[in-house]
């Protein structure tokens, strides 16, 4: 069985090499991301199980605009990382109420249920 494809896009590189690093120990294939073109880029290339990423990008694009372009285009699973408060999300007009939402700081665990709900829920390998 494949492992998992996982595209992370985080602009953060501590956090973004924090969350590589556990993601591959749990047996995941991933490819970080620090903007939305390079997103694009690695989506078009690797074609992602589940793409998790930040709700506030330091880009032209926010995280829920990309994460609602991934999952049209690549029918990719999404799982959203945040340091936002529940309520400013709740907020933004584009957010999807079904999307999955981790609130920074998180832990491993949580990470690892987050990825088995959505596994589960998208019938992911």
């Amino acid at each position: 069985m494949q492992p998992l494809t996982i595209i992370l896009v985080e602009d953060d590189p501590v956090i973004a090499l924090s969350l590589k690093t556990n993601l591959e120990f749990d047996g995941f294939q991933v490819f970080c991301a620090r903007s939305p073109a390079e997103a694009i880029r690695l989506c078009d290339k690797h074609l992602p199980d589940l793409v998790i990423l930040n709700f506030l990008l330091q880009y032209e694009q926010d995280g829920m605009a990309l994460a609602r372009l991934l999952r049209t285009r690549y029918l990719a699973a999404t799982l959203l990382a945040t340091g936002a408060r529940p309520q400013d999300i709740a907020r933004s007009g584009d957010f999807y109420a079904g999307q999955e939402v981790l609130f920074k700081p998180f832990t491993r665990r949580q990470l690892q249920e987050a990825v088995a709900r959505l596994a589960d829920r998208f019938n992911l390998p």
